[in-house]
């Protein structure tokens, strides 16, 4: 087998990260490791900094060659998002180019690294992972205002708004031309998301959905807990968190399954008082972050997964890891989640609070076989079908 030399480079990496697009590039360098390539990481310690002040407690990922980025005061992150580049990123980069001289250059989150890492540097393959939706959303979420999926072009407006600094670069045309003519193909992980890139740039796109590991095999079903659903993600309004608590308020005389919500955010205090408003301490409970596999023991024993994004969603590390377990996903009709859920059942799909709330009352989980769901993640969401597609690309 041909030994390649890959340099990924991404604003956040494990353990300095606060998302899943950080721990795709974790488990793709696993992969690439243990088919004995050379891979090498270019992440932002400021990047990491800025928007967590907390220190990470697991360790790195071993076998794999890390360069994190440090500034006095985060300056770099800062120079990234304003300016579209930072000097000492770009000095790093072109130095790591020449000691490495990489057969393949994968950017990925790069927006706190500088989209002027997308100029090619050499004679490498050079990929783009469209995590979100950075390449044509300033917010990276394509919601106009923060409420709604944004279908035309207001982004100034949108951004001010927001409370956040426009980035001007995004208007010199640079920026376009660099995307176009400098990235050798985007890898988009849903349908939808690659539709919305290609209708504002013309470049080779394609579709490779994520991958998560195979669960261990020794992870238990939960003795503590009963029958349930769980959401697991970040606590934060475009996630939709709070639609979910209306509705379970609305059906809580009629249901018997509790409703764990998994994880951290902006939105716990506020979760928590609506909670205790409206007396769901007995049905709803908030369980804060979880170790790793408390969170994969919960996933296999709920009845569902619960992802109500108001956002359209790529394609969410926590579905597939909850279809890897045998458990089925009930999820929004946004973005790329219909393709991750309509492999189940189309019925699991919602458009309204209506529906979500018939699914929830109807559910049968017997009706989902653990091992079918099971052949759905290897057919799909594996890491060899992953790489499959992957190392077509490079070679």
């Amino acid at each position: 087998m041909e030994t390649l030399r890959f340099l990924l480079t991404s604003s956040f990496f494990p353990p300095y990260h606060v998302g899943g697009d950080a721990v795709h590039v974790k488990y793709l360098a696993e992969e690439l490791v243990k088919r004995g390539h050379e891979v090498h990481v270019l992440h932002s310690l400021d990047a990491y900094y800025v928007k967590n002040r907390g220190r990470p407690e697991k360790k790195g990922v071993q076998g794999v060659y890390t360069y994190p980025i440090k500034t006095m005061l985060s300056l770099s992150a800062y120079e990234a998002y304003m300016l579209g580049f930072s000097s000492t990123v770009v000095r790093t980069f072109d130095r790591l180019i020449g000691y490495i001289r990489p057969d393949v250059v994968h950017h990925h989150n790069i927006s706190l690294l500088g989209y002027v890492l997308l100029k090619k540097r050499g004679n490498y393959v050079n990929l783009y992972t469209a995590h979100d939706y950075w390449l044509i959303c300033q917010n990276n979420n394509l919601l106009k205002y923060g409420s709604k999926i944004c279908d035309e072009g207001s982004c100034f407006l949108c951004t001010l708004l927001r409370r956040r600094p426009p980035q001007l670069w995004r208007y010199s045309g640079k920026f376009k031309e660099i995307v176009e003519n400098e990235t050798d193909c985007l890898i988009a992980p849903s349908d939808y998301l690659r539709m919305k890139m290609l209708e504002k740039y013309k470049l080779r796109a394609v579709t490779i959905p994520n991958f998560v590991p195979e669960p261990p095999s020794n992870i238990e079903l939960t003795k503590k807990y009963s029958s349930f659903f769980i959401y697991a993600g970040v606590l934060e309004i475009h996630k939709g968190v709070m639609v979910l608590l209306e509705v379970y308020k609305e059906i809580a005389d009629k249901i018997d399954e509790k409703l764990f919500i998994v994880g951290e955010g902006s939105m716990k205090r506020k979760l928590a008082r609506y909670i205790n408003r409206h007396g769901l301490n007995s049905k709803v409970f908030l369980l804060g972050r979880v170790k790793r596999n408390t969170l994969l023991s919960l996933l296999k024993s709920a009845k569902a997964l619960i992802i109500p994004s108001m956002w359209p969603e790529n394609c969410p590390l926590i579905a597939l890891e909850a279809i890897s377990l045998g458990t089925p996903v009930i999820a929004s009709n946004k973005g790329g989640l219909p393709e991750i859920v309509n492999k189940i059942n189309k019925k699991l799909v919602y458009n309204s609070i209506t529906e979500l709330k018939q699914i929830l009352l109807d559910l049968d989980k017997e009706k989902y076989d653990r091992d079918k769901l099971k052949k759905i993640y290897a057919k799909h969401y594996s890491p060899q079908i992953y790489l499959e597609s992957y190392l077509k690309l490079v070679r």
